[in-house]
């Protein structure tokens, strides 16, 4: 993937309010979820922010109501990006 757009909420205002995502522990201390159904990444927490819950943009409902407000990892983008 070259690149995805996330939001980042206080995990204690994020609720799935319709259905459950698959989930993975992709890293120690990093649980990432996703669709069971087509695989779209959908969410990211970690253990060293375990106050926060990141969440793909394009995923939610309006993702225009979350432009990008910063880049990061710019050094590791594509060339062509």
């Amino acid at each position: 993937m070259g690149a995805v757009a996330w939001v980042t909420f206080p995990a204690e205002r994020f609720a799935w309010v319709r259905g459950t995502p698959a989930e993975f522990a992709s890293s120690p201390g990093v649980r990432r979820t996703f669709c069971g159904r087509c695989g779209t990444s959908l969410t990211y927490r970690s253990d060293e922010r375990a106050d926060e819950i990141d969440v793909t943009t394009a995923s939610l409902d309006d993702p225009e109501a979350f432009p990008p407000e910063k880049e990061v990892f710019a050094e590791q983008k594509l060339s062509w990006a």
